[in-house]
């Protein structure tokens, strides 16, 4: 999935409701963030300047930017934002390439060992980019406190703060994990969403006898969708200091028995036929979501990036109020706060250190002008999804999909912990084992036992 570390290496952060700056300091019922000032000077403004020092500095240049797809509006708006800064900068140049989520990975990672990346790329934070900063292959943008860093949410930059520094830009919203379901397929079965785990299996046994051959859909090919379950059902059962334990290098960390019951629970959930045939497979996309809108599913859990890919692919589901939007069922006697929520802070876009000097002015500008102003806030918001930046409250009260977006923020204002995905959060090092023993796990070929021993035995603390 594709997460959040403080300043301090690679440990957890979580948004505690105590701590207001979680996203903002009042929820969506009240107007106190409304009319937050995004910059003391207009984008204009701050444009005729910036451009001004970097011509005076040096030549014009091109660059190109890395960007993981988004069906429809997300891809739209990236494009579009390109081509307005290509017109205020004359003799600049932004092209944006979308590259999908899995290639993407491997793609990355190749550049950065040939020292040819491109000069703006995707990145979640967490322990994956921390290992590019530490490589030296990542160019900070400036401290921690440096004026363009005041339109975000502080909570927005905890996954890309490193030692007082900061290495990227939010680009989208805030990205929990929900339930999405067909309301119509719900209500065919005469049943509401599940708000426990076993309500969860007993809805899945009448979904299948009611004909249903994939109650939930799943493209798990690469992982990071399976992980969801344990990063859900490990909180749910054991509180989010299971998780802190593993992150921050405990020996024998992942024989907990939260995580064992959580593997032993998802297991129950794959004898159960909760998933369509070939999940394995296939990975998150078009395939998958067609499940969902065309019926053929009740249900999918995912990033809240899901409104804004459904937009992309079947807008009249969305619109129509056939979407709905549900918290992770609780787990009976469990630990955890059933309104934890599991998921990313943002995506962000970095700047690569191995470019020219000039194509580092024209990255940093394209950053700091395009990306943190209302009118971009409220492209994020027509496009579905909830901004992390200070004065969009107004536009997520009035946006025609507030019945997503507003209990999205009101859901993350109140959340005890936020738990950053658990893949980005450890780096790829040891995500990469985790991945591929839990991907074991949903095709029943490991057991729990072997799974946390595995991941014990290969794990190299922080």
């Amino acid at each position: 999935m594709e997460t959040n570390s403080s300043s301090a290496p690679l440990r957890h952060r979580r948004w505690a409701s105590k701590g207001a700056a979680a996203l903002g300091t009042a929820l969506i019922g009240t107007s106190l963030l409304a009319g937050s000032a995004i910059a003391s000077t207009s984008p204009g403004t701050q444009h005729t300047k910036a451009h001004a020092t970097h011509k005076a500095k040096g030549p014009t240049a091109h660059i190109t930017v890395w960007f993981v797809t988004n069906p429809g509006p997300v891809n739209n708006y990236m494009t579009a934002l390109a081509k307005k800064f290509d017109a205020e900068h004359r003799g600049d140049q932004v092209t944006v390439d979308f590259i999908a989520n899995t290639p993407f990975k491997q793609k990355i990672l190749l550049a950065m060992g040939a020292k040819k990346p491109p000069a703006l790329f995707f990145t979640w934070g967490g322990g994956v980019l921390q290992q590019y900063i530490k490589a030296g292959d990542v160019a900070p943008l400036g401290p921690a406190n440096a004026p363009w860093t005041r339109p975000f949410l502080s909570s927005a930059l905890g996954a890309v703060t490193f030692n007082n520094k900061v290495y990227g830009i939010p680009i989208q919203g805030t990205q929990p994990v929900f339930f999405y379901y067909n309301k119509a397929i719900f209500k065919q079965a005469h049943l509401s969403f599940p708000k426990t785990w076993p309500q969860l299996l007993s809805d899945v046994a009448t979904f299948k006898k009611d004909g249903i051959a994939s109650p939930i859909e799943m493209g798990n090919l690469s992982g990071w969708e399976g992980l969801m379950y344990l990063e859900y059902l490990t909180d749910r059962i054991g509180g989010p200091k299971v998780f802190d334990a593993i992150q921050s290098g405990k020996k024998n960390a992942w024989n907990n028995p939260a995580v064992l019951k959580a593997l032993s629970d998802i297991q129950q959930l794959v004898k159960a036929g909760a998933f369509q045939t070939g999940y394995d497979s296939v990975d998150f996309g078009s395939e998958t979501d067609a499940l969902l809108y065309s019926g053929k599913a009740a249900m999918t859990l995912m990033g809240d990036w899901q409104i804004s890919t459904l937009l992309g692919e079947d807008a009249s589901f969305v619109k129509s109020g056939q979407l709905g939007q549900a918290p992770f069922p609780a787990v009976p006697g469990g630990k955890g706060n059933s309104a934890d929520l599991a998921g990313n802070t943002s995506d962000y876009l970095a700047v690569a250190s191995h470019i020219t000097p000039a194509q580092k002015a024209v990255a940093e500008q394209f950053l700091k002008t395009m990306f943190t102003t209302k009118a971009f806030a409220k492209t994020e918001v027509a496009s579905g999804q909830v901004p992390v930046i200070k004065g969009s409250v107004a536009a997520l009260r009035t946006a025609s999909l507030h019945q997503y977006l507003v209990p999205i923020f009101n859901d993350v204002y109140r959340a005890p912990s936020f738990q950053y995905s658990w893949d980005q959060a450890l780096g790829s090092a040891r995500a990469t084992p985790m991945l591929n023993n839990l991907e074991k796990v949903f095709e029943l070929s490991e057991t729990p036992k072997q799974f946390v021993s595995t991941l014990d035995s290969s794990s190299t603390g922080v």
